[in-house]
């Protein structure tokens, strides 16, 4: 089983897009995490308090839950799970640990993704998906096509030199 990360800002268009990847593993099922990334609060009561915190749920409207409900029923032979993360940091490794923890093979950021904070604490994670040495699908083919960020650094330092 693959493990793929998405970030989402909790619309619920954001699941019918990954409709698209499921091309990529005909064989293989795959567990699907919807992530937000928000930086760390200064606040010592707030960081104290961080593990009760519900506000975050209280983000995600009801049609995106229904939404990975359907999505999940629908193509229950091929998703095994689909589950909502948050990661909360501002540093790489803080990343990488996240990534770790969640068992993440590869990151799928939809095209017409663009970040929308949800709360004032709300962070863009594009410099972590980028950087993190995930490989990236970025392409949806009948045969998987991904890239190493490596191929994306070396493509974008291609496109600066012409």
């Amino acid at each position: 089983m693959k493990t793929i990360l998405i970030p989402t800002d909790f619309n619920e268009t954001s699941v019918y897009l990954t409709e698209d990847i499921l091309k990529n593993f005909k064989s293989e099922p795959v567990k699907i995490i919807f992530f937000h990334a928000y930086k760390l609060t200064d606040s010592i009561s707030d960081l104290l308090m961080l593990s009760r915190r519900s506000t975050e749920y209280g983000q995600i409207p009801e049609s995106f839950h229904k939404a990975c409900y359907d999505f999940k029923k629908k193509y229950a032979e091929k998703v095994s799970a689909v589950g909502i993360e948050y990661f909360y940091g501002s540093t790489m490794a803080a990343f990488r640990n996240f990534a770790e923890a969640n068992e993440v093979d590869f990151i799928y950021c939809p095209v017409t993704y663009s970040f929308r904070p949800i709360s004032k604490y709300s962070i863009n994670p594009d410099v972590f998906l980028n950087k993190s040495g995930i490989p990236v699908i970025d392409v949806v083919q009948d045969e998987p096509s991904v890239k190493t960020n490596k191929k994306i650094a070396l493509e974008q330092e291609t496109a600066q030199l012409v």
